[in-house]
């Protein structure tokens, strides 16, 4: 397929045609329903041509979240995929907010939205992205909310070509339609001659507007339900399924458009010409192909990628907005992981050979892999979290330790603010801390994202320390009081911080065979010592640290220094 089809986007998408634009009439009647509905329509669809010109770029791609809820990290993986195949082409990557569902939309929703896209270092051109949610781009409004004109002067054009039609039926008429279908063993909807506003008259539809009834505006479809369509998509070649014949809502009884309309509209005026969306809107496909014939439209090239998924019980199911923390973006920023890690993730799920680039690759911009549509996975793409760490502790671990303090610290100030004090108070503790095995083998074990920093800080920091100490556990139980005691004493005397690790160990094995007790009575002397050398750590990291798990017990010992380490070994 090579990068995309980009000197095809002018011929037509389809095999088969859906419907015959020669279904178009233009009768007094329809024209006058029209005109009774919209009697003055804000543009002309000649003016909306010169309104949103041709652009002078070869693809447009784009990305556009309905701000109903947080942003999915789904929504992210799209973006990028967008963005990369428009700006790797040369082209214009923007962002559109589709709120037509004014009911589940959310404040502050859509400047998430951007934010968040935009916190992932995502390039976007044009959209509701300036101060304040404004416009930047020759190609808006970029909210749906704000383009309520421009969709009513399509409807009416619809109507006055009988395209469309004013639907009265109210919802008990409607059910009732539904049961005699289900009752016959008939697809359920309002189309055909379950659909008596189809062929209403003039008189009618002025009777049905006095008496106040409410409603929508539908799309006379002429599909045929007996008939199968071949649709192209981009990735998944050439798709049969049944054809449209439903008279979906256009316009909805507030006067907002639906989905349907306004993404095909929106996408024709702003020249969009690969639409990038999940595959949960296949079903709609053949709709839609419709939609843009009957507005006149030229048909985009459609991708529809395949839902993130994760595994759960031996099985794969979609991500989750309600079960799982990670479809939320704020997740990841939250546990502070590294953007691009999370980018480089990505890249990898949309194709298989960038891993191996990477490794070949291993400074270089993620920007200059030429990204193609090929390899996207039509099944669904794992979203893998244990991989995604591996990934993210390989970031970590190539930052200098000055890299890793002052990232660690911009994250902390936001998400943990306890944290980020105590950094900025011991800052030279924090560093030295920090720094214990750095781009050594044991490093990759130590960083994965910046929340493991409290984990590997903690026990440095008095004021944590205190608090950990309550809830350290038990020291090995062949470690007695007198054990204890006997060890720290004499340990205290001969510890020097200046010992490499080899020297330092060989002293402590030495010093854990002087002390071999066993217990005689109620006295204690010298005798077998039932113990490890490994024992004798333990009880140094549980006394020093409050903790099993530390970094090198003789690096952490020479950040501690030998007075906060008296205090702690005799307390």
């Amino acid at each position: 397929m090579g990068i995309l089809r980009i000197a095809f986007y002018h011929q037509i998408h389809m095999i088969s045609p859906i419907i015959s634009l020669s279904h178009s009439l233009m009768t007094d009647s329809n024209l006058a329903i029209a005109n009774l509905l919209f009697p003055n329509p804000s543009y002309t669809l000649e003016e909306l041509e010169n309104i949103y010109p041709n652009r002078t770029v070869s693809i447009v791609t784009r990305v556009s979240p309905s701000p109903t809820g947080f942003l999915h990290i789904g929504t992210v993986y799209t973006a990028l995929l967008s963005e990369r195949l428009a700006h790797l082409n040369g082209g214009v990557f923007y962002l559109r907010n589709e709120d037509t569902d004014d009911k589940r939309e959310i404040e502050n929703a859509a400047s998430t939205i951007v934010n968040g896209i935009q916190k992932f270092g995502i390039t976007i051109d044009e959209g509701a992205i300036g101060p304040d949610g404004s416009d930047i781009g020759k190609y808006g409004p970029y909210t749906q909310s704000k383009r309520g004109p421009i969709y009513q002067s399509y409807v009416r054009d619809m109507i006055a070509r009988g395209m469309a039609y004013p639907c009265f039926l109210d919802e008990a008429e409607t059910t009732t339609i539904r049961a005699e279908q289900t009752v016959s063993g008939q697809p359920t909807g309002i189309y055909g001659s379950y659909s008596p506003w189809r062929v209403a008259t003039l008189e009618e539809v002025q009777g049905a507007i006095v008496a106040g009834k409410k409603y929508v505006v539908r799309l006379r479809s002429h599909g045929n339900p007996s008939k199968r369509v071949k649709l192209v998509d981009e990735i998944r070649g050439e798709i049969e399924m049944q054809d449209n014949f439903m008279d979906t809502v256009l316009l909805k009884q507030t006067g907002i458009p639906t989905y349907h309309l306004a993404h095909v509209v929106d996408d024709h005026l702003m020249r969009t010409t690969h639409v990038t969306r999940g595959d949960e809107w296949l079903p709609s496909y053949p709709l839609h192909v419709q939609l843009t014939e009957a507005l006149g439209f030229t048909l985009p090239q459609y991708i529809h990628i395949s839902p993130l998924m994760k595994t759960d019980g031996g099985g794969k199911r979609k991500l989750s907005k309600r079960k799982d923390p990670e479809a939320n973006v704020e997740y990841f920023f939250e546990q502070g992981y590294i953007i691009e890690a999370l980018i480089d993730y990505m890249l990898g799920i949309m194709d298989s050979r960038y891993e191996a680039w990477r490794l070949e690759n291993p400074t270089a911009d993620y920007r200059s892999y030429p990204l193609t549509t090929e390899k996207l996975p039509l099944s669904g793409a794992l979203f893998d979290i244990t991989k995604l760490d591996s990934i993210a502790n390989n970031f970590l671990t190539k930052l200098s330790t000055e890299e890793l303090q002052s990232q660690g610290l911009e994250w902390a100030r936001k998400y943990d603010k306890e944290l980020a004090k105590l950094m900025e108070v011991y800052l030279d503790l924090t560093y030295r801390a920090l720094d214990i095995e750095r781009h050594t083998e044991k490093d990759p074990r130590r960083f994965t994202k910046f929340s493991d920093l409290r984990g590997q800080l903690q026990f440095f920091y008095t004021e944590t320390f205190e608090t950990m100490k309550n809830a350290a556990p038990a020291l090995p139980e062949c470690i007695t009081p007198e054990v204890r005691q006997a060890f720290v004493e004499d340990y205290m005397k001969s510890y020097d911080p200046a010992m490499e690790r080899e020297e330092w160990f060989e002293q402590l094995k030495n010093l854990a065979h002087m002390h071999k007790f066993a217990r005689t009575g109620e006295e204690w002397k010298t005798g077998e010592y039932l113990g490890k050398v490994g024992d004798i750590a333990m009880m140094l990291r549980l006394l020093l640290c409050a903790s099993t798990k530390t970094p090198d017990l003789c690096y952490t010992m020479k950040v501690l220094g030998k007075e906060v380490m008296e205090k702690r070994l005799w307390e």
